[in-house]
């Protein structure tokens, strides 16, 4: 999926001037949630995505931008890619969890297809154990219908190995999570772009893609409130994601979208602009 960086820049300005474009009834409610505090981050690209639906193959990432970007030395690109496999996995478990098995099956799927494809070589050269057997064990206990327990302890292993792949970048600084966090939500924006017409939500996949995406860079935000950074800046990027969670209430699409795919990309856009500031 090429992310249009025009499209982004249109998404701010229609973001600046509705305010937040929620809904009457979204603001009403005044939702608090927050991001996840405590997990590991679970995927992440700068990386882009292409074909049928946005992502690579399926319309993905590591499609066209993905496989020319420099995984082995763009330490925010890989990352970010690691990142994105986390959020296919993460929706595919909860679906899974939903009892929706074969929607799981079509986000456990992807990221080995795709994602890890791209990967693999950056791995290899960072001197890191690759995880393509994790992965497909995981797909397999789906697949098979081996369940929750089977489905619980792959999904656990592939995790391990991600945050391991995720130590081949030691001690990332601020502006490197802060790009990571922007990527995510990037991909997020594209997404669920994809997924929405009018008021309804058209492509479930894209949708639980955005949110899986939109999720990791929760994660990896509550590690950049923890690195001590400006927290001016900081709290920039929290209103930003802060502000899209509600677009995904359950991991099931809702009857009617609540957040303008607008407000995705201008807080895209933001969490660009706040990142910048970032960089020492």
């Amino acid at each position: 999926m090429k992310l249009d960086r025009n499209k982004v820049w249109s998404g701010l300005g229609i973001a600046l001037l509705t305010g937040t474009s929620l809904t009457t009834a979204a603001l009403a409610a005044g939702d608090q949630k927050t991001w996840p505090g405590n997990e590991t981050p679970t995927n992440i690209c700068r990386p882009g995505e292409g074909g049928e639906g946005g992502e690579g193959g399926e319309g993905g990432e590591g499609g066209e931008q993905g496989q020319a970007a420099d995984l082995v030395n763009d330490d925010p690109a890989y990352l970010t890619q690691l990142g994105l496999i986390r959020g296919h996995l993460k929706v595919g478990v909860d679906l899974y969890r939903a009892g929706h098995v074969a929607a799981a099956a079509t986000h456990m799927k992807h990221p080995q297809d795709e994602l890890y494809a791209s990967l693999k070589p950056a791995l290899e050269r960072r001197g890191v154990r690759g995880f393509g057997e994790q992965l497909q064990t995981l797909a397999d206990a789906v697949d098979n219908k081996e369940g929750a327990d089977a489905v619980n302890a792959a999904y656990k292993n592939v995790v391990a190995a991600i945050a391991e792949a995720e130590d081949a970048v030691a001690k990332p600084s601020a502006y490197i999570m802060g790009q990571v966090i922007h990527d995510l939500v990037e991909h997020s924006a594209k997404e669920y772009g994809e997924a929405v017409k009018g008021d309804k939500v058209v492509e479930a996949h894209e949708y639980q893609d955005a949110m899986g995406f939109a999720h990791v860079a929760g994660s990896w935000l509550a590690k950049l409130e923890k690195s001590g950074a400006n927290p001016t800046l900081v709290d920039s990027i929290r209103k930003q994601t802060d502000l899209i969670l509600p677009a995904w209430p359950s991991v099931v699409p809702p009857e009617k979208i609540t957040v303008e795919p607008s407000v995705v990309y201008g807080a895209a856009a933001r969490i660009e602009i706040a990142t910048l500031g970032l960089k020492e």
